[in-house]
């Protein structure tokens, strides 16, 4: 990394983080091993954390002669994000989680594709850091960007580039409880910026390792996809058609006896499944929409 750097520099890498002490050290140290041509720098957005998330982040700066520790007083990922963005100083900023891993070379694979696209997304890499039973498991933007229920397709906010000029454009993240990097993808794409996937720009990704984290967290999803439908209904995102919710609660009726003896793999696929068919259910509600 340069250092005596210009108050303006190419890349801002902005990590948001809550409670990650332990994994943490992980994703900076993979950093501290990428290099890249231009001049960059590390924003950790820390969102409140209880724990020494702070105090390992500041630990790095030997390492980091350019990383800055910024506070994000509103908890959520969205509005630590956003204050990460507003303390970066590059030109372009690149979006990753505290507990995943940058693999060699991604930082440079990110810089090449900033320079010609103002809106890319890497490859989330889903083995490395999971078990075997997660392999095949949402394993998105592996192969390309991620299908947007029908209707615009989106980065993944664990690996997203995007140029500053972009990010104003689009106002940042919005105020979403879940589903803030598909609400950005999409009200981009609404103004023109059409998201480019970068196969060499990998990032080993961590799943939630157990049934309860997924459910909760697909429950989440479940609930936030009802609120996009509120708020893109009118820009063309389609209701789930009723044979894809026959669908899926068939699909969840017929594995409730089978549990017992499913192999850990269609027990995850089901937690999943339910839970997102809940989450759309409590979300319609209390987002005053019907989308099931």
């Amino acid at each position: 990394m340069k250092t005596g750097l210009p108050s303006e520099l190419c890349l801002s890498v902005v990590i948001p983080c809550l409670d990650v002490e332990r994994l943490l050290p992980i994703q900076l140290e993979a950093l501290s091993s990428q290099s890249c041509p231009e001049s960059w720098e590390v924003v950790v957005a820390d969102n409140g954390s209880a724990d020494l998330t702070r105090q390992v982040a500041e630990s790095f700066r030997i390492r980091f002669p350019e990383l800055r520790v910024v506070f994000a007083h509103r908890r959520g990922r969205h509005h630590a994000c956003n204050a990460g963005a507003r303390a970066a100083r590059g030109k372009s900023l690149i979006f990753v989680d505290a507990d995943d891993e940058v693999a060699p070379g991604y930082l440079a694979a990110m810089h090449r594709g900033l320079a010609d696209h103002e809106f890319v997304g890497g490859r989330l890499e889903h083995q490395r850091m999971n078990a075997p039973a997660l392999w095949n498991v949402g394993n998105v933007q592996s192969d390309g960007l991620i299908d947007g229920l029908g209707f615009y397709p989106f980065v993944g906010g664990g690996n997203m580039g995007v140029s500053r000029r972009v990010f104003e454009l689009v106002g940042g993240f919005r105020d979403k409880p879940y589903c803030e990097d598909i609400d950005f993808s999409w009200r981009a794409q609404l103004n023109g910026i059409h998201p480019v996937f970068l196969p060499d720009a990998v990032v080993h990704v961590r799943q939630r390792n157990s049934l309860r984290s997924m459910f909760l967290q697909h429950r989440r999803f479940g609930s936030a996809q009802a609120l996009l439908y509120r708020d893109f209904r009118r820009n063309g995102m389609p209701m789930r058609s009723a044979a894809d919710v026959a669908r899926d609660w068939l699909a969840i009726g017929k594995s409730v006896a089978m549990l017992a003896v499913a192999t850990p793999d269609e027990r995850i696929r089901w937690t999943r499944r339910t839970a997102r068919a809940l989450g759309r259910l409590s979300g319609s509600l209390r987002h005053g929409v019907f989308y099931p």
